[in-house]
């Protein structure tokens, strides 16, 4: 994958570039009493994917996040998509050893954390050769997304190229990583949305506490 200016073809970034735009002032997040609108969100985003890129961190490279759903979850949807960075989303009620076999073979360079979870993921990291960044979400976070670019670093990328890697239950062996391309993401968001009732913009999807950010895309149209 080469950094350039834009890129080609339908990919999430795309869409998610173009619903910030075109969708500025609705609320795109509410979890608890914080809401954000898709402009925040999306300012968050470009922050979180400079403060990636800004560690070394290339295109196409792998970073795993171990989360609960939260505001700050979404500036590591948006800012990986934005920054051209493959998500690996790891699982709360994984084993240790579970959690440093997904970001093993996946090559994973760096780790996000909540706060909750520092300890656990600290016991990993000695397990994962490739781990050289650890971002814990801790009471400096905000203060270290801020100090961040809002410049948007307009990385080209393809429909082709990888947007996450999720894995399998394991229920006959080690669980497997099945990786999404942009295209393949977005068509595995769109047919999972044909479920849901007839919306429009500016409706609300309730998403269950601890059931994956990773797992869901949920794009306005404009309007």
């Amino acid at each position: 994958m080469k950094t350039m200016l834009g890129g080609q073809g339908l990919t999430v970034t795309s869409l998610m570039r173009q619903a910030a735009a075109y969708n500025a002032d609705r609320i795109a997040v509410i979890h608890g009493s914080q809401r954000i609108t898709f402009r925040q969100a999306w300012h968050r985003g470009v922050q979180m994917a400079n403060w990636l890129l800004g560690l070394g961190l290339s295109p196409g490279d792998r970073v795993g996040v171990l989360e609960d759903n939260s505001i700050e979850a979404q500036d590591f949807f948006l800012g990986s998509a934005i920054a051209g960075i493959v998500r690996v989303p790891l699982y709360a009620r994984n084993a240790i050893e579970s959690h440093a076999h997904m970001l093993s073979h996946t090559g994973c360079r760096a780790v996000i954390v909540a706060a909750t979870y520092r300890d656990e993921i600290r016991q990993v990291a000695p397990l994962v050769a490739t781990l050289e960044h650890i971002l814990i979400r801790d009471e400096t976070y905000e203060a270290s997304l801020s100090s961040c670019s809002a410049v948007d670093p307009m990385i080209a990328i393809a429909p082709e190229d990888w947007c996450i890697i999720r894995h399998t239950g394991g229920t006959t062996g080690k669980a497997k990583g099945v990786a999404y391309s942009h295209r393949s993401w977005l068509a595995a968001g769109r047919d999972w949305f044909y479920n849901f009732p007839p919306m429009q913009a500016g409706e609300f999807v309730y998403m269950l506490d601890r059931f994956p950010m990773a797992a869901v895309i949920c794009i306005p149209q404009p309007g």
